[in-house]
C-alpha cells in the first residue's frame, strides 16, 4: 500500500483532536525537551491506538543508540497479538548514520506496516542529518517545547482544576517563581498541595500560604537558581546545585542534562534580550512580554542582565551551543559536559563581573 505524505506539523491540540476522532497515523515523531507533556502524549497515543486488556502484549520501547534500528523496524513489522494494532516506540536514533540502517528506514517509511504505530521520540535532532530529513518528511511531527512562565501558570491552574481544587493566578505565578517551569517537578508539588488542602469538592483553594508551607526546597532547583550561581561566578555553588539536581531525580542523565542546558540557555537568551531592550529604554511591561515573564520576574531578570556585557552573554550562548552538540555527539558523560559548562560560564561570569565594577 502506497503511503501518502503526512500533513504539516501538528500542534498538540491537533494531535489530541485526531486521537479523539480515532485518526491514528502509522508514523509519529514526538520531539522537544518538555518531558511531561511529551510523555503524556505518548501515553494518550498508547491508549487510543491499542486495544485495552492486551496493551502489554503489543507495546514495546526500543533504544537504538547502539545502531540496532533494524531490530526496531523488525518489531514494527510483526503482527499484533489479539489486537488491531501494536505500537513500537524508538529512542536514541538521532546520531544514526549507517547507510544500511538508513536504507532500511527509507524502505519502511515508504510502506509502513498497516497494523503498527511506529513512534520516534527525541529531545531534538540535528536537522542536517539524513535521518532527521527522512522522519520529518514521513512522520506526523508533534513538538513539545518548554512552556514560558505565563503558559506554566495557566497549566498549573488547569492541573489543579482537573483535580477538583482551585488556585488563583497570583498563587500560580508565585509557585512558578519558586519551582520554575519543569512540569514534572510542578506536578509533584501540586499533588502534595492538593492532598494538603483536601481537594475533592472543588471548594478547597491553594493559596500562597500553603505554597510557602509545603514547597520548601524546590527554589534551589528553580529555573533561575543555577544561573544565579553562574552569574555570581560561584563555581562551588553551581556544582553543588548540579550535584543535588542529579542526585534527587529519577530522570536519565541524558534527559536531565538536556533539561538543565535548556534552562541555562533560556535564561541567557532572556538576559540578552532584556539587556538590549533596556539599552533602548523599553518599559518593563514590554520587556516582560518579549521574554515571556511576569513583570515581577522580569525585574529580577533585569538586575542580572545589567551585570553582563553583551559580548559576555554572546560568548556564554556560544558555549551553551557547543555543549548542546557535545551532549548529542561526544563520548563524555552528560553530567560531565554540564559540569564543565557550568565551570566555564561561572569563570567567565566572574571575570565579566569584575570588568563591570
Amino acid at each position: 500500500m502506497k503511503k501518502t505524505a503526512p500533513d504539516a506539523q501538528k500542534t498538540q491540540s491537533d494531535f489530541y483532536r485526531r486521537l479523539r476522532e480515532g485518526r491514528i497515523a502509522p508514523l509519529y515523531l514526538l520531539e522537544g525537551s518538555e518531558h511531561y507533556l511529551r510523555r503524556q502524549a505518548l501515553e494518550s497515543l498508547k491508549v487510543a491506538a491499542l486495544d485495552a486488556g492486551v496493551i502489554d502484549f503489543n507495546y514495546v520501547e526500543i533504544p537504538v543508540a547502539q545502531g540496532n534500528l533494524d531490530e526496531a523496524l523488525g518489531q514494527a513489522r510483526q503482527y499484533p497479538m489479539m489486537s488491531s494494532r501494536r505500537m513500537v516506540v524508538v529512542s536514541g536514533f538521532e546520531a544514526i548514520s549507517d547507510e544500511s540502517q538508513i536504507e532500511q528506514l527509507k524502505g519502511y517509511v515508504r510502506e509502513p506496516a498497516e497494523t503498527t504505530v511506529l513512534v520516534f521520540v527525541t529531545e531534538g535532532m540535528d536537522n542536517r542529518r539524513n535521518i532527521a530529513t527522512i522522519l520529518r518528511k514521513s512522520c506526523e511531527v508533534v513538538t513539545f517545547a518548554p512552556l514560558d512562565d505565563r503558559e506554566t501558570a495557566q497549566w498549573i491552574r488547569d492541573y489543579v482544576a482537573r483535580n477538583n481544587c482551585q488556585i488563583d493566578s497570583t498563587a500560580a505565578t508565585h509557585l512558578v517563581a519558586m519551582v520554575g517551569v519543569n512540569l514534572i517537578r510542578l506536578a509533584g508539588e501540586l499533588d502534595k498541595l492538593i492532598n494538603y488542602v483536601g481537594g475533592g469538592d472543588g471548594k478547597r483553594v491553594i493559596t500562597r500560604r500553603e505554597i510557602d508551607e509545603m514547597v520548601r526546597h524546590s527554589r534551589e532547583h528553580s529555573n533561575f537558581e543555577l544561573t544565579d550561581a553562574i552569574i555570581a561566578g560561584d563555581r562551588r555553588r553551581a556544582l553543588t546545585l548540579l550535584d543535588r539536581i542529579y542526585t534527587n531525580t529519577s530522570e536519565s542523565p541524558q534527559s536531565l542534562s538536556l533539561m538543565i542546558l535548556g534552562a541555562i540557555a533560556s535564561n541567557y537568551r532572556r538576559m540578552l534580550i532584556a539587556r538590549d531592550l533596556m539599552s533602548r529604554n523599553v518599559p518593563n511591561s514590554e520587556i516582560a512580554q518579549a521574554v515571556g515573564l511576569s513583570p515581577y520576574a522580569v525585574t529580577y531578570l533585569n538586575e542580572k542582565a545589567r551585570r553582563f556585557e553583551t559580548s559576555r552573554l554572546l560568548h556564554g550562548i556560544e558555549l551553551i551551543a557547543r555543549t548542546d552538540l557535545a551532549l548529542k555527539t561526544s563520548l563524555g558523560t552528560p553530567r560531565l559536559q554540564i559540569e564543565f559548562l557550568a565551570d566555564q560560564l561561572a569563570g567567565g561570569a566572574e571575570s565579566g563581573t569584575k570588568r563591570g565594577r
